[in-house]
């Protein structure tokens, strides 16, 4: 028997990971984009990853993060170097001629998503990101040589100083560290500003800071303490980026309120003056000075790259005009940079693409073709005039066979992760669902066995009789009864106050069961089962007595019973000990559906009932598109329903001896 056991659990372990695979792919390799499609986005449907407005863009990341839990994706934290329109590449637009940048190299030992870069002395590259991390890395290797620590929160802005010995980061929560030379921990951190601190931008001589903030305030701070000495005030709303002049002279600043300002220092002691120099169709998210100091672009909501000339923004002209006026994002653009030629201008926007554009053509010579996640920062590459560094939060294609490992190993250590409907963990629910639904069957199938096999037996015994035929045609108008119309039927009848309103129908305990007593409760908690116990067991009892009515009378015609009748045995014991055991073995076989019937719960009697069981939980999961918990009740009725095979092959020895496993 011991042996026998153990063959047949182990025959198990094949069926079972034929099973998560089929669930797996069920998922994975069904028509379309399934998550996108629970979100109302289509595969391919524009809004679902691209498009305008901020609902599409949460719905885009929503959509990623449940591709995410599903194993689909994972985060993309590398800082991409990207070439640009001179490598030997073909033309993916024939409309732009915008050739393809190829992916030079990447960062990729980030604790997370970069957020800001820049760039430093020695080859070195500044980048601060999710979790508030700041580090140092390699401009030519991307190797990390340090980690700096200030206990900022998810970076927003860094910025280093020309002498080099300076560098400054600022978090969401408006926190701005400081830190000098080669030191780990910061020279100064100051305190947060309560929102965050959009751009921070050195003056040429490295002695100050400005720092400009969703307050709507631009800050000149001490390089060396962070002391605020001045505040200048002329935006109404956020600023969200600064550029400081290469002569020294002043500096831009643009934000939500769409105008480009230019600052003139006026005398001494920090003073300046805004004059507005051009108003944007949309807020204004990015600034960059070309290397040579000559001209100025802006990105912005309004998905158009605008250049001006430096002198035209530093004249008296009461409006200026751009230079150039550059289009083809069909999202907001989020990031400017220039190459180290000025020639050439790179672009990143929210629609995950990094492109160039040929200043002196005023055309757009490069694209990214592949996703890059919506792009935070960009920086020319001193030393390649056509290529570009990118940070974003990317987002990469898992290999199918990876992902089915993971979700192998998250079903072997019963780990389906969160609903997609509330985000509380799958097994939660189940567990909070899964007692009802045992209590409600473990009721339901005691009464329909108590009952069924009597009747049944009866029936066999006394065939052809007004007692067969009556049981034989009640039980089958019982069994030809929907149990959505017979609760129905109930609840009006015995459940509403126009007639008589004796029995309950909405979940299994009225509101304060938790103040009763035990017997009170007990008495409440048995009224709510009358109703849904009765619509889940009439159906049972057409069905089970039936088979219990046909064995029987297949085992009363064998010749063993004859020869036992024949011995002068007594009739109820030639029934019930020798023929009634013998008929079991066909009802033994149906106990292999009790396990997974039991998990599977009644959909329809649960729903109509208001019992939050398994199978109202399955029920609504399916209507939600909600797949972590969708794919955790098949596996676990799969394993269910084998459960059952091989617990009814245990009971055969039990009802016939003569049944031996070898």
């Amino acid at each position: 028997m011991l042996s026998h056991a153990i063959r047949s659990i182990l025959s198990m372990i094949p069926t079972l990971l034929g099973i998560t695979l089929v669930t797996f792919l069920i998922i994975s390799l069904a028509p379309g984009d399934p998550v996108a499609t629970s979100f109302g986005a289509g595969a391919g449907e524009p809004g679902a990853e691209a498009g305008a407005g901020q609902s599409r863009e949460r719905l885009a990341d929503a959509i990623k993060a449940k591709k995410k839990l599903l194993g689909m994706v994972r985060e993309d934290h590398a800082v991409r170097v990207w070439s640009g329109p001179d490598a030997p590449v073909a033309a993916v637009d024939d409309r732009t001629g915008a050739a393809a940048m190829s992916a030079l190299g990447a960062f990729r030992e980030l604790p997370g998503w970069a957020y800001a870069l820049a760039p430093r002395a020695n080859d070195q590259l500044v980048v601060g990101g999710e979790a508030g991390y700041v580090l140092i890395a390699d401009l030519v290797t991307g190797a990390v040589q340090r980690e700096l620590a200030g206990g900022l929160q998810r970076i927003a802005s860094v910025a280093t100083a020309s002498t080099g010995d300076l560098i400054a980061a600022a978090d969401i929560d408006g926190r701005i560290a400081l830190w000098r030379g080669e030191a780990v921990k910061p020279a100064a951190v100051l305190e947060p500003l309560g929102k965050p601190v959009r751009s921070l931008a050195f003056l040429p001589d490295g002695s100050r800071l400005l720092s400009a903030c969703d307050d709507g305030l631009i800050r000149l701070h001490q390089a060396d303490t962070g002391a605020v000495m001045k505040t200048y005030s002329g935006h109404i709303a956020g600023v969200y980026s600064l550029a400081v002049s290469a002569d020294g002279t002043g500096f831009y600043s643009a934000g939500y309120d769409r105008v480009l300002r230019h600052w003139r220092w006026v005398g001494v002691g920090g003073e300046a003056a805004p004059r507005p120099r051009f108003v944007h169709g949309q807020a204004v998210n990015a600034l960059a000075l070309s290397p040579d100091g000559s001209l100025l672009a802006t990105g912005s909501d309004d998905r158009v790259l605008r250049v001006f000339a430096v002198p035209d923004l530093a004249g008296d002209a009461a409006e200026v005009a751009p230079a150039a006026e550059l289009a083809g994002h069909y999202r907001e653009i989020t990031a400017v940079a220039f190459g180290a030629e000025s020639r050439t201008l790179f672009s990143g926007s929210r629609d995950e693409t990094v492109r160039s554009w040929d200043l002196r053509a005023r055309r757009q010579v490069g694209q990214t073709t592949v996703a890059t996640g919506v792009v935070h920062a960009l920086i020319g590459d001193p030393a390649d005039p056509a290529a570009v560094r990118s940070a974003a939060s990317g987002w990469v294609s898992v290999p199918i066979i990876s992902r089915y490992l993971k979700w192998l190993r998250r079903v072997v250590t019963f780990d389906f992760d969160r609903s997609f409907v509330d985000d509380r963990k799958v097994m939660e629910k189940i567990g909070a669902a899964l007692p009802v639904t045992l209590g409600l069957n473990a009721i339901a199938l005691v009464l329909i066995y108590a009952v069924s096999i009597p009747l049944g037996i009866t029936a066999a015994v006394r065939r052809g009789t007004a007692y067969d035929h009556v049981s034989s045609v009640v039980l089958f108008v019982l069994y030809s009864i929907p149990n959505f119309w017979l609760a129905t039927l109930l609840i009006m009848g015995l459940s509403s106050k126009q007639t008589l309103d004796i029995l309950p129908s909405v979940g299994l305990h009225d509101i304060g069961e938790q103040d009763l007593s035990f017997l009170p409760w007990l008495a409440d908690f048995g009224l709510h089962l009358v109703l849904p116990i009765a619509c889940m067991v009439y159906a049972g009892f057409a069905s089970l007595s039936r088979y219990a009515r046909t064995t029987m009378l297949e085992t009363i015609g064998q010749d063993y019973i004859r020869t036992a009748r024949a011995k002068g045995l007594p009739e109820s014991l030639v029934l019930y000990k020798h023929a009634l055991r013998n008929s079991l073995i066909t009802i033994v076989t149906l106990a292999a559906n009790l396990l997974p019937a039991m998990i599977g719960g009644s959909v329809i009697v649960e729903y109509i009932f208001s019992i939050n069981g398994m199978g109202k939980l399955g029920f609504d999961a399916i209507l939600a598109r909600d797949y972590p918990v969708i794919m955790a009740i098949t596996t676990f009725s799969a394993f269910l329903t084998l459960l059952g095979i091989l617990l009814s092959d245990f009971l055969y020895t039990v009802v016939d001896p003569r049944i031996t496993h070898k």
